[in-house]
């Protein structure tokens, strides 16, 4: 089994266009193996494509065999853990699925059994997703994290800033974590309950993707 091939910053070793050149190579009138180097902008080595491609197979039996074996077996607690937090911090089904040698539905459906936000492509800032009933509330805690559907990431509530009544709505002070790392005002529609991250006591600092401190928050 080869492992360990190194990759430069301009060659194009991605799965995809590696997988196009395995295509090419193995169909009926295949390409040359300089055009497939030249496909992944390599140097021209085949004993070098030749590795590339037998990593490449390795690395599908491999996923194929831990799918294979996770095959209706339950997440355990650690996996789940995982999986919320990767899932919340802005990952992909497809990206989570890789990762944990599981399908897409089930990842997906499991996501969704226990009540976590959707996160489609066509929600906007103006127009963010509806959260399951599951997760909707009026009233939150000082310090509590939230799912904030608005800017599609968690917050952590700061402040109640009273009721608006022309918005009927309460409204409260929050940090947005995620890309943002910023002060935002919401109202309580736009916010939603995340009680599995007190089974897993997970820390604000794990949806944190920037540098900026989270010392700005108001204390």
């Amino acid at each position: 089994m080869v492992r360990g091939i190194k990759k430069k910053d301009y060659e194009r070793l991605d799965d995809a266009t590696i997988a196009r050149v395995v295509l090419l190579l193995e169909q009926d009138k295949p390409v040359t193996k300089k055009a497939a180097c030249e496909i992944l902008n390599i140097s021209y080595n085949t004993k070098r494509l030749d590795n590339i491609i037998q990593e490449h197979k390795d690395k599908i039996e491999y996923n194929e065999k831990r799918m294979k074996a996770n095959k209706g077996r339950a997440f355990n607690e650690l996996e789940i853990k995982e999986m919320v937090v990767a899932y919340l911090s802005g990952e992909s089904y497809a990206s989570i699925a890789r990762g944990m040698f599981r399908s897409i539905n089930v990842v997906k459906n499991f996501l969704k059994s226990i009540h976590m936000p959707e996160r489609s492509k066509t929600a906007t800032y103006q127009k963010p997703d509806l959260l399951p009933e599951e997760m909707v509330s009026d009233n939150f805690e000082i310090k509590e994290m939230v799912w904030s559907s608005r800017y599609n990431c968690v917050g952590e509530i700061n402040k109640y800033l009273g009721e608006d009544k022309d918005l009927r709505a309460k409204i409260y002070c929050l940090w947005v974590f995620g890309k943002y790392n910023q002060f935002a005002c919401q109202p309580a529609w736009e916010l939603g309950k995340l009680e599995i991250l007190k089974q897993f006591k997970l820390r604000d600092d794990e949806f944190v993707t920037t540098q900026q401190s989270l010392d700005y928050r108001i204390e």
